[in-house]
């Protein structure tokens, strides 16, 4: 269970990479809100900011609270792909 852990723990720092780079391009599409952008861009640093935490303090906790921008963003994505989807227009002929 230990080797599980560290697994999920070290790739924290991929999922935190991933956001940036998506969150930048949520950001510029116009197709989605621009808040979800910025959330996805400031949960990059959540993810971070959780490894680096537990890496460099492993006895003291970090507060829950700094993973809050990255859940907002991806719930928010994951719910505005879901309701609204991707709708594309029709040509009309004239």
């Amino acid at each position: 269970m230990d080797a599980y852990d560290n697994r999920v723990f070290v790739s924290e720092i991929f999922w935190g990479l991933w956001l940036l780079p998506f969150g930048y391009l949520v950001f510029k599409s116009g197709f989605l809100p621009k808040t979800l952008g910025v959330l996805l861009m400031l949960g990059c640093f959540s993810y971070l900011i959780d490894f680096f935490g537990r890496l460099l303090f492993p006895h003291h906790a970090v507060p829950g609270f700094v993973m809050l921008p990255a859940s907002l963003g991806e719930i928010g994505i994951c719910l505005w792909l879901t309701i609204m989807g991707a709708r594309k227009e029709v040509a009309r002929m004239s």
